[in-house]
């Protein structure tokens, strides 16, 4: 709250002068969507705001922008010898994602993208397949991916109402509570 204080001050706005708010909704560190999305959630619902929710790894997929004629894969540390990813292509009307957002090992990953002839990858868990196959460019999600993606939904009105924003979290078969 104080880097956002500090940021409407240095524009000389303030909250209420927003037309909205833009998120990052995950997958990844499960305090970190929470701290992120309840922030949000509290802001838009107080000033009556519109919330544009983007999934992380759409966020990230665009900064391979300039990669027009290969497979884009932004893939990110899980843990457990898992990852999350997502594959994406450049298309005349923009990015499109070509597949589901996933939790699978890395060897599942190269099984998958091996159908593939040029892929980008980007993510903490990148270099891994650097060696297996691809290239990897800089990955951190850039506001200015975010800002981009979330002012098209804005145009669009595809907004998320504050009681319906939650983190996108991927599980695994492994998370499943039972029995109790």
């Amino acid at each position: 709250m104080p880097m956002m204080d500090k940021l409407l001050k240095k524009s000389g706005l303030k909250a209420k002068d927003l037309d909205g708010f833009c998120v990052g909704i995950g997958p990844g560190s499960f305090t970190g969507l929470r701290i992120g999305v309840a922030t949000v959630k509290g802001l838009a619902y107080a000033l009556k705001k519109p919330i544009m929710a983007i999934p992380t790894l759409d966020i990230i997929a665009w900064n391979a922008e300039g990669h027009k004629k290969r497979v884009i894969c932004p893939v990110l540390d899980a843990k457990k010898n898992k990852v999350y990813a997502c594959l994406y292509r450049h298309t005349a009307k923009g990015m499109k994602r070509l597949s589901k957002y996933l939790l699978l090992s890395i060897e599942d990953l190269t099984k998958i993208v091996a159908q593939y002839k040029d892929v980008v990858f980007l993510g903490d868990a990148a270099p891994v397949f650097e060696v297996r196959k691809g290239r990897y460019i800089d990955w951190y999600p850039r506001a200015e991916a975010a800002v981009r993606l979330g002012l098209d939904m804005f145009r669009k009105k595809r907004f998320t109402k504050p009681e319906d924003l939650e983190p996108l979290y991927i599980y695994s078969s492994e998370c499943d509570i039972k029995g109790i």
